[in-house]
C-alpha cells in the first residue's frame, strides 16, 4: 500500500471517528474530549490535502482500463 492511500485511510478514520468523540465531549461537559475530537476533524480534513503535495515520484504506475481488466465478463 503506497503513502497516499495509507494517508487517505487514516484520515476517514479521524472522521469517522471525530464526530463521536465530540459529541461525547460536549454531551459530558469534558473540554478535553471536545478539543480531541476537534483536532482529529481538523486532521482528517487536512490530510487529503496533504497528500496532494506528498513525493509521488516512487510510485508504481499501473495499467488501467477496460483492456487490462482480468475480470470474466
Amino acid at each position: 500500500m503506497d503513502k497516499k492511500l495509507k494517508a487517505e485511510c487514516l484520515s476517514l478514520l479521524l472522521l469517522f471517528a471525530a464526530f463521536p468523540i465530540t459529541s461525547f465531549g460536549t454531551t459530558g461537559g469534558n473540554r478535553l474530549v471536545w478539543w480531541i475530537g476537534l483536532a482529529s476533524l481538523v486532521a482528517g480534513g487536512l490530510l487529503p490535502v496533504m497528500t496532494r503535495y506528498m513525493d509521488h515520484s516512487t510510485d508504481t504506475i499501473r495499467d488501467v482500463g477496460m483492456e487490462y481488466d482480468d475480470r470474466v465478463s
